[in-house]
């Protein structure tokens, strides 16, 4: 799978660091915002990400809602969130203005409540991460040729689940 860019969630703004920090320490490019950082720094780091400066920025939900940005393909929950409303905000970051796009959450022992709760309150199942991944979400962008954008919008975010080591 491609990414063009990705947001990390967390749960909280102590793990939004250390996971930014481990993340860099690996020598990959990696951004961090939450809500103790000052407005300002706040809005760089936004703008920053949001030119493409960088392709990975970890955060809370902080950035769950009115949140576009074009690029971004993959939503990783590295925290499983405790909501379902929270759930939808974070994979809705990805997969905008018709693109395809790709959640990834990952679940702990603990997380298992959750996960059927929330999988419960949206009548959905959360799949586990298949095998092979469908060749047409390697792409980028596509073509709509035709089709009828409201309907490729539903279609536009996959979730998937796979178990965390921690």
């Amino acid at each position: 799978l491609q990414i063009n860019q990705s947001i990390i969630f967390c749960n909280s703004t102590q793990r939004v660091e250390l996971l930014a920090k481990k993340i860099t320490d690996l020598g990959y490019s990696c951004y961090y915002i939450h809500s103790k950082m000052r407005q300002d720094h706040r809005n760089r780091v936004f703008h920053d990400f949001r030119t493409g400066l960088c392709r990975n920025l970890v955060c809370s939900d902080l950035f769950t809602r009115g949140i576009d940005i074009q690029a971004v393909n993959v939503v990783i929950n590295f925290d499983f969130p405790k909501l379902s409303e929270t759930y939808l905000h974070r994979i809705g970051r990805s997969g905008r203005y018709g693109h395809y796009g790709i959640a990834i959450s990952l679940i702990t022992y603990e997380d298992r409540f959750s996960l059927h709760k929330i999988e419960q309150e949206l009548g959905t199942e959360i799949q586990p991460i298949p095998k092979q991944i469908d060749p047409s979400l390697y792409v980028a962008e596509y073509q709509m040729s035709g089709e009828n954008i409201s309907e490729k919008q539903h279609e536009n975010s996959a979730s998937a689940s796979a178990n965390k080591n921690s």
